[in-house]
């Protein structure tokens, strides 16, 4: 029987950045152990949580044991993840059902089976409740069949303070008891008599940041750790006049027609948001590890011919300003910011865990 002050523990799968284990942290649980497969992303994991056991392996090739000799306790409260979701995402152009890393949830659910804790989240695209859904159904009954009641719903990050709107699924299981979603604190217009805020905006997040520096520059002088990671990539001539042809919050509609890339020209279909420009007084949108392309969303700076810099998409995701990113390499401190969960949010999730998991425990005293 757990003793009532014991710290509530928690193993982070496929844990990228940490975004999620920090909301964890925050929220009270101690992270044992967390699990990454790339050997670079790991890096800025342990880098800022360098308390926490971090196993660089293939979950698939992981069991419940070598996580509980790696925790050294003989009892995980929760086991959170958010398991590569590119396959189920809307934003992924070629979906392909056979993409291994779908299976990944699954993964996941043999894990808790083998580890058996007293509750489960799970973060993931909403893609997965519809392209996904047989996965998610096999998830759900696995969990099922073990005494788990499990809850899952659809969350608007920004309504709960993230400065960006980011629809995620959002499951939550306790083993034997239910587990609530956190409280809404923000709206899009916000609500006195709800007690809700506005939802926040760039503004709120990334105004009064200095001009970052051009990648080109980071790599001639101290790199781009150097700088923090305030920086953006050289652009092209042709990207730089759709920029300046845009107005803020803008998108690719609104070109002129000779601006416009030639699978566009002609019509308006696909995805508007490319190529536009952020407003100041608007949530951003999704940030995706896209975000320091024009090509790839609507992530143009609002007044500056430039997109938002790798610091700045990570203050949209509610990262620290000190937060490390410990690479060198573009792509990868785009995939550490785009592809985590935002830590606020994160929080906010977790402390309704942990509200019922200790209620959970007094109830068993």
């Amino acid at each position: 029987m757990a003793r009532e002050g014991r710290a509530l523990t928690a193993v982070d799968l496929f844990c990228g950045a940490g975004g999620l284990s920090l909301g964890l942290k925050r929220a009270g649980f101690k992270v044992v152990v967390a699990v990454e497969i790339d050997k670079e992303l790991a890096k800025t994991y342990k880098a800022n949580h360098r308390h926490t056991h971090l196993l660089v392996r293939d979950v698939s090739g992981l069991t419940g044991r070598d996580i509980l000799r790696a925790s050294k306790s003989r009892r995980i409260d929760m086991v959170v993840g958010c398991p590569p979701c590119q396959g189920f995402s809307s934003l992924t152009a070629k979906w392909k059902a056979e993409d291994p890393r779908n299976r990944l949830v699954l993964e996941m659910a043999r894990i808790i089976e083998e580890l058996e804790p007293r509750a489960v989240m799970m973060e993931n695209v909403p893609g997965l409740a519809t392209r996904g859904k047989g996965l998610l159904a096999e998830f759900v009954a696995r969990l099922a069949s073990r005494g788990y009641i499990v809850n899952c719903r659809i969350l608007q990050l920004a309504d709960y303070g993230v400065p960006q709107t980011r629809r995620r699924l959002v499951l939550l299981a306790g083993k034997g008891f239910a587990i609530a979603f956190p409280r809404q604190t923000h709206s899009r217009e916000g609500s006195h008599t709800k007690r809700l805020k506005p939802w926040r905006t760039l503004a709120d997040a990334i105004r009064g940041m200095a001009e970052p520096v051009q990648l080109s520059k980071a790599k001639r002088t101290k790199g781009p750790r150097g700088f923090d990671w305030h920086v953006v990539s050289d652009l092209a001539s042709v990207s730089l006049e759709r920029l300046q042809a845009l107005g803020p919050g803008s998108g690719r509609t609104d070109l002129p027609r000779a601006l416009r890339p030639k699978c566009h020209a002609k019509s308006n279909e696909g995805f508007e948001n490319v190529y536009g420009r952020l407003s100041w007084h608007q949530p951003a949108p999704t940030i995706t590890a896209g975000f320091t392309a024009p090509a790839m969303g609507r992530f143009g700076h609002p007044t500056q011919l430039r997109t938002i810099s790798v610091r700045e998409a990570a203050l949209i995701q509610t990262f620290p300003r000190r937060y490390r990113l410990d690479t060198q390499f573009l792509g990868k401190a785009c995939a550490l910011v785009g592809n985590a969960l935002p830590p606020r949010f994160a929080e906010a999730v977790s402390l309704s865990c942990a509200s019922a998991l200790r209620a959970e425990r007094n109830d068993a005293l």
